[in-house]
């Protein structure tokens, strides 16, 4: 029975942790957590986002995540990123430091280079499990912990109506720095493609902002976000999606004039994931130290 509850543990752990930030709703919000590109794109903010993930199970997952950028200057721009997942038994951290460099193209187009660099670490507490002990399996100790480097690159094009941005959080394998089989499976570089436009409706200063992201993940199937947001003259959007891990969401964004933003997602499961109680929810706060009205996702990029 012991070793049943460990085993089912350990691959609730992995597959939780490969998830965490898969799954994040409103990713594109935030997308400086894959893509160090987007560091500056919005000039001078700070954001915070915590998701809670199996709504209703005890230890279910939680993700904390907090990011500062820096206003551009002299097109180079610094940012700052904490990442923190808990589930169970298991904590995960990552701690990087974010630049970017903007480059004019054509016409409205900038091209932004950007890098990332810090350190991850993970902690397995066993003395937390009840029903576990070391007797039952020598070969199991009571802590695993480790750290390893974390170095990312990534590129955004952006103009007025559309953006494009392919990066990854880190290339780096684990394996050099952590003697955990079962860890280093489960953290194959992964690369984000994503990509959106803004359609303007002409009327009641309203517009539509569909947008695709996909993951490309080694060694197993692909990820899909297809979704849309409806802006209403900058000061709210609704909006949703669908994902191919067979998730639906629904979120709202709610912008302040003094400069905060404040959001809320919920996903849903549909086909193989109906009956699945694994539905969770996220907020998200971000506020801009200098308001402007043009947004730099899909609109026009800061001046200097």
């Amino acid at each position: 029975m012991k070793k049943i509850v460990l085993t089912f543990f350990i691959l609730l752990n992995l597959n939780t942790f490969a998830q965490i930030q898969e799954n994040m709703l409103m990713e594109r919000f935030f997308m400086n957590a894959f893509n160090p590109a987007y560091v500056g794109s919005e000039g001078k903010t700070i954001s915070v986002i915590t998701r809670t993930a199996w709504s209703g199970i005890a230890d279910s997952p939680q993700t904390n995540y907090l990011y500062y950028s820096g206003a551009p200057k002299k097109n180079l721009s610094f940012g700052l990123s904490v990442i923190s997942n808990k589930v169970f038994i298991d904590t995960r951290s990552q701690y990087t430091l974010d630049a970017s460099y903007r480059l004019k193209l054509n016409g409205s187009y900038f091209l932004n280079l950007g890098i990332k660099a810090g350190l991850a670490s993970k902690n397995t507490d066993l003395n937390a499990l009840d029903r576990i002990t070391v007797e039952d399996n020598p070969f199991i100790s009571t802590t695993e912990q480790g750290s390893y480097p974390v170095f990312g690159l990534g590129f955004l094009i952006q103009g007025d109506k559309f953006f494009f941005s392919l990066g990854t959080p880190s290339f780096i394998n684990p394996e050099k720095y952590i003697n955990d089989a079962t860890f280093i499976q489960n953290q194959n570089p992964v690369l984000y493609l994503v990509t959106g436009t803004n359609i303007d409706f002409g009327f009641f200063d309203s517009s539509l902002k569909p947008y695709l992201s996909v993951k490309f993940i080694p060694k197993t199937t692909n990820q899909i976000n297809v979704g849309a947001n409806y802006n209403y003259n900058d000061i709210f959007e609704l909006g949703g999606g669908y994902k191919t891990t067979d998730y639906i969401y629904i979120m709202a964004l709610l912008k302040l004039k003094i400069g905060i933003d404040i959001g809320y997602a919920t996903d849903f499961g549909v086909g193989n994931n109906a009956s699945v109680p694994r539905s969770g929810y996220e907020l998200f706060a971000k506020y801009r130290f200098s308001v402007t009205k043009k947004e730099v996702d899909i609109k026009k990029p800061p001046t200097e």
